[in-house]
């Protein structure tokens, strides 16, 4: 997969997660405001109010169908100046389907509370609501620039390149089970290095495939200026920046 195809592919799971957003939100907004004892028949009523969490189950499996190629890709981004990896497309999809439709859980029409407290909750509504789109916009990542990582997994970090030491023959703690890349880091005032282990399970990327990345500037400073440039892309991974 080439960094081309991986934006191709991470667009798509963005916008097509957007849009099912949209559709459980419109779903659930018209269950709530429009359906009325009066005017609507019971088994419309069941079905609007069924259908949401239908249609989320139902992306939810696609989701995973479809963008299971970019659950760890062998490829990263290219950017100004870095070489990132992106978010899962899956995982954050799935966080911004679900996080709409539990926004929607706060909508209220009930005509018996005074129209300014009804406006209120609607408002908070649909603040968290829009907060939705925070995973696709701001989701977790790692960024690989000449002045080193900076690291939004499992917290926030950032780290030197001086910092980071050639990762030693040693084998990682058995205590590691999940997706993780495990760098050897400085120690101030000792003499051993010790690990920083950083989660990938909500990144696409396939781990050894970054963790050789990450070694060869470790290993070779001196092309670290070089990062962010198809040029340096393609030599230090032996891959095409295009199809």
């Amino acid at each position: 997969m080439t960094p081309g195809q991986l934006d191709r592919r991470l667009l798509t799971s963005k916008l097509t997660a957007a849009a099912v957003a949209v559709v459980l939100v419109a779903l659930r907004v018209t269950y709530e405001f429009a359906v009325t004892p009066q005017n609507t028949p019971i088994w419309l009523a069941v079905i609007l109010l069924l259908s949401p969490a239908v249609v989320m189950g139902g992306a939810f499996v696609a989701f995973g169908i479809a963008f299971r190629p970019l659950t760890q890709p062998l490829a990263l981004r290219i950017r100004e100046n870095a070489f990132v990896v992106p978010g899962s497309p899956v995982w954050l999809g799935r966080m911004a389907m679900g996080w709409a439709l539990l926004g929607t859980l706060f909508l209220e029409s009930d005509p018996s509370l005074p129209l300014g407290v009804r406006i209120g909750i609607n408002t908070a509504a649909a603040l968290i609501i829009a907060a939705a789109a925070i995973p696709l916009l701001r989701g977790p990542r790692i960024i690989v620039s000449p002045k080193g990582l900076t690291i939004r997994a499992g917290g926030r970090r950032q780290v030197t390149w001086d910092e980071l030491v050639r990762v030693p023959a040693a084998p990682l703690p058995l205590t590691v089970r999940s997706p993780k890349l495990a760098l050897s880091i400085r120690r101030p005032g000792h003499p051993d290095p010790g690990w920083l282990l950083i989660p990938l399970d909500l990144l696409a990327v396939e781990p050894v495939f970054l963790g050789t990345v990450v070694e060869h500037y470790v290993e070779h400073p001196a092309n670290r200026p070089a990062i962010g440039t198809p040029e340096e892309y393609t030599r230090v991974t032996g891959q095409p920046t295009t199809p």
